[in-house]
């Protein structure tokens, strides 16, 4: 009876280690929501977009292991359904270094409300910065910051605005997205250059594009797959998927005239 009882554990064993092994693995992953998900097959219709690019803190770091890797740029592979029109909405009036060291209200004012192309609040549109305090103690809470992060269509075209501004720090930070022609999920890439922040890196950054002619979908494909290919200052690239789901909206009879 021990013997089997050995034999279970090990077995047990066996299934749980490559799990947790996969699971430490995933330094980068991404979460994507289109609404609605109910959508024509061939004609695009304006929709709601949310992307949330996660970041586990630093498996590699020899140095703040408390806080994710500093990244310099995240590229966004959007699939196929989805279509991008910037031209549909007026451009930020300033370029990115008006926007340098600006609060949400100034920023705002600069780029004029006509170009916000985000949904503003707690889980739609925030960031997330995460510092590690003492780095010399592993495992020692971060100090949390948190951003607030507003969407501007860009100066120049084809590109986007991230005005992130952390109140608590007194600091801003601009990144600029440029929207890119076809990606290898079939659709456009967002190519995002991130500046280097004051302390620690980004932990969380969500996006909600609002319901406009900015963005609008179809459903041709019911499986559409996002992707996020993330290069840091220290640690290796990462690349993550995430496959959402879309319902395709069934097409009306027609009607049989009189006889």
């Amino acid at each position: 009876m021990r013997k089997y009882l050995i034999l279970a554990v090990v077995a047990l064993v066996a299934m749980v280690v490559p799990n947790i092994a996969s699971a430490q693995e995933e330094q980068q992953s991404l979460v994507t929501k289109v609404t609605p998900s109910k959508l024509d097959k061939k004609k695009a219709k304006p929709v709601t977009l949310f992307v949330d690019v996660i970041t586990a803190n630093n498996q590699q770091a020899g140095e703040n292991p408390d806080q994710p890797p500093s990244a310099d740029q995240t590229l966004v592979d959007f699939p196929k359904n989805l279509k991008f029109d910037p031209d549909a909405v007026p451009q930020c009036e300033g370029d990115q270094g008006a926007l340098q060291n600006t609060t949400t209200e100034q920023a705002t004012e600069i780029c004029g409300k006509g170009s916000i192309v985000s949904v503003s609040g707690e889980g739609k549109t925030e960031a997330t910065v995460l510092v590690d305090t003492v780095p010399a103690t592993p495992g020692t809470a971060p100090l949390v910051v948190d951003v607030v992060v507003t969407a501007f269509n860009g100066f120049v075209d084809d590109t986007i605005f991230l005005h992130a501004r952390a109140d608590a720090v007194n600091n801003t930070s601009v990144l600029v997205g440029k929207l890119l022609p076809s990606g290898p999920q079939g659709g456009n890439t967002l190519d995002v250059t991130i500046p280097d922040l004051l302390a620690g890196a980004i932990s969380d950054f969500k996006t909600t594009v609002k319901n406009g002619k900015y963005v609008q979908a179809v459903c041709k494909d019911k499986t559409p797959t996002f992707g996020a290919r993330t290069n840091y200052e220290n640690h290796s690239p990462t690349s993550t998927t995430f496959t959402d789901k879309c319902t395709q909206k069934k097409k009306k009879k027609k009607k049989k005239g009189n006889k």
